[in-house]
């Protein structure tokens, strides 16, 4: 083998080294973009469902009211 195959194999190799590198470095990214996208999902519904388990303030309000009645 002359010099000019063994340089052309080892830029060969190199390329397509580097696009497999590239292909799954953008691969990671958008699996990464996925995963933080779906955790800031499950945090906000996590708020929303303890934001609605509250009871409504105007409920609280009419109960007190009514055990007031009650005792007076």
């Amino acid at each position: 083998m002359d010099y000019t195959t063994i340089i052309l194999s080892v830029m060969a190799v190199g390329a397509l080294v580097a696009l497999a590198w590239l292909g799954g470095y953008e691969l990671g990214t958008a699996s990464g973009a996925n995963a933080e996208r779906e955790l800031a999902n499950r945090r906000v519904n996590g708020v929303l469902d303890s934001l609605n388990n509250r009871r409504p303030k105007a409920a609280k309000n009419r109960r007190k009211a009514a055990r007031k009645a009650v005792r007076a």
